[in-house]
């Protein structure tokens, strides 16, 4: 598991650039629409904050990336890191928000892109959502919900139809994710994919051999 550490480097040229910078930070303008109200995007964030840059003439710059993790179930989860670099050579690594592993590469777009989103407001002290007084459910979340709705289904079917084959083909089966816990509830969905995968295709030879 991922372990972070504190960074207590000081960085004076950094701060008062962070400073100067954010003296002439405008709040982005709140371009999209949600359930809960209206938001600025990844874009429109990015926008805001290089446009103080250069006003400020404050000689940062920034970019994101991701670092991947599993926990000890084998879950995949990546967490966004945003580093502000000075000319003077300082600079700062603040790490965000961490979203979960989607085998829909569509859904993990859209995850990373929240989670960038929400880590580069927490960088640059913007607030890019209206209040929602604790009522909305994060875009993240939802994709939470759903992608644990979904592994509980494939490990339904899992449940259902191992016990249409045999021990050694049910051998095979598991022997794909080469762990010797067969127990199907502690599975993350990422596994339970794998092995669905596993199972229909031996049901699927069984059923042409018959």
């Amino acid at each position: 598991m991922l372990q972070q550490t504190i960074d207590v480097t000081t960085t004076p040229e950094l701060n008062k650039a962070l400073y100067e910078t954010q003296k002439v930070l405008t709040q982005p303008s709140k371009n999209k629409d949600a359930h809960y109200g209206k938001y600025a995007d990844l874009s429109a964030i990015d926008k805001a904050i290089r446009k103080a840059i250069i006003t400020a003439d404050s000689g940062i710059s920034f970019s994101q990336g991701v670092i991947d993790d599993a926990n000890a179930n084998g879950k995949v989860s990546h967490k966004i890191y945003t580093v502000i670099r000075h000319v003077s050579g300082e600079e700062k690594i603040i790490y965000g928000d961490s979203f979960p592993d989607d085998s829909n590469m569509q859904k993990q777009g859209a995850n990373e892109t929240y989670a960038k989103r929400t880590s580069l407001c927490l960088a640059f002290g913007i607030v890019a959502d209206d209040d929602d007084d604790g009522q909305g459910v994060s875009l993240l979340e939802q994709y939470q919900k759903k992608e644990e709705e979904n592994r509980l289904k494939v490990v339904a079917y899992l449940k259902d139809n191992i016990k249409k084959v045999n021990k050694d083909v049910s051998e095979r089966v598991f022997a794909v994710l080469g762990k010797k816990d067969k127990t199907l509830d502690h599975l993350s969905y990422r596994q339970a994919l794998i092995l669905s995968g596993a199972l229909m295709y031996e049901l699927s030879r069984e059923n042409i051999e018959e």
